[in-house]
């Protein structure tokens, strides 16, 4: 799955990235039967351990598709991370993401690939079966 393209503000205009907390809003793209679905307006928290090794994602109030009857919040937890200087570089495999108060194996996370940049956050996954990607629009204040 390609990643999509993405223009956020941030107020850090340094060439490094400092690896801190973050949240964004973009959208989330879902293809599930064949049909992609969009979402915008969902915001993503990073937060990245205090060794620098990993990150946790959360995806607040996501309806992944029309036919979810709710929305919930979704945490990937213990993420690798990579400082690369411009730009921190995250990708794991096999990660039981958590959601409604527990873990959720049914929809485990697999070829999770993404990059932080100065300018905002993207990826993509696997939720079980469904290929699922987050691009930026801004930076939340």
């Amino acid at each position: 799955m390609l990643l999509t393209a993405f223009s956020c503000e941030k107020p850090n205009t340094d060439d490094v990235i400092p690896n801190v907390r973050a949240d964004y809003e973009g959208t989330v793209s879902v293809v599930y039967n064949g049909e992609s679905y969009d979402t915008p307006g969902i915001k993503v928290n990073y937060s990245p351990s205090e060794d620098g090794r990993t990150t946790v994602l959360t995806i607040y109030q996501i309806k992944f598709v029309p036919q979810m009857p709710v929305t919930i919040d979704v945490t990937i937890p213990a993420v690798p991370i990579v400082n690369e200087g411009s730009s921190i570089v995250f990708s794991g495999d096999s990660i039981v993401p958590l959601a409604m108060g527990g873990e959720v194996p049914r929809y485990l996370v697999t070829a999770l690939s993404g990059i932080a940049e100065k300018d905002g956050i993207r990826f993509s996954l696997n939720f079980g079966a469904y290929p699922t990607s987050y691009s930026c629009v801004k930076t939340v204040e």
